[in-house]
């Protein structure tokens, strides 16, 4: 399949949006990607040949440091090494900017995306107990609560810090 990575354009954000809204609990809305392009942060938008999105990625600059705030992949397209692509391209970006680390938060229980970023080589760093909230669940009866957020950093000069 063909497919490109471009920045986000105003005209991605209600397709990013409704990924967003399939894909996580607590979901950024259209206004907040409207934000990202207003605050001139990083971003990366895969399509494919139809232009259909297939996934995206936010980073923002922090200093000398790059910071992942959102990586998603459509619902459809998971498994796909999508994923990969997206984190490979912004690495790339990462790199140019002459960024030192890269940083990234996760869900504790999101395996896959730990296994992705570990391959990378990315390591723990820390944890943010109860940071994510887990809404209810009424079919297993398993109440609201929250879970643990593993930190993470790939530092991109050779260097450990």
């Amino acid at each position: 399949m063909d497919l490109t990575i471009t920045p986000l354009m105003a005209s991605d954000i209600g397709q990013v949006a409704a990924i967003e809204a399939m894909q996580h609990h607590a979901p950024w809305s259209a206004a907040s990607f409207s934000d990202v392009l207003r605050q001139g942060w990083h971003s990366g938008v895969l399509k494919d040949a139809n232009h259909t999105i297939q996934g995206y990625y936010i980073a923002m600059t922090a200093g000398d440091d790059e910071e992942l705030l959102t990586i998603t992949v459509h619902p459809d397209a998971v498994r796909q090494g999508y994923g990969k692509r997206l984190m490979q391209d912004l690495l790339g970006h990462a790199r140019q900017r002459g960024a030192a680390r890269l940083f990234l938060e996760v869900r504790a229980s999101n395996a896959p995306a730990i296994r992705l970023y570990e391959q990378l080589g990315f390591k723990i760093t820390g944890m943010r107990k109860n940071y994510y909230s887990l809404p209810a669940n009424l079919q297993t009866g398993t109440p609201a609560g929250r879970e643990d957020a593993l930190l993470m950093c790939l530092p991109l000069n050779g260097e450990i810090h």
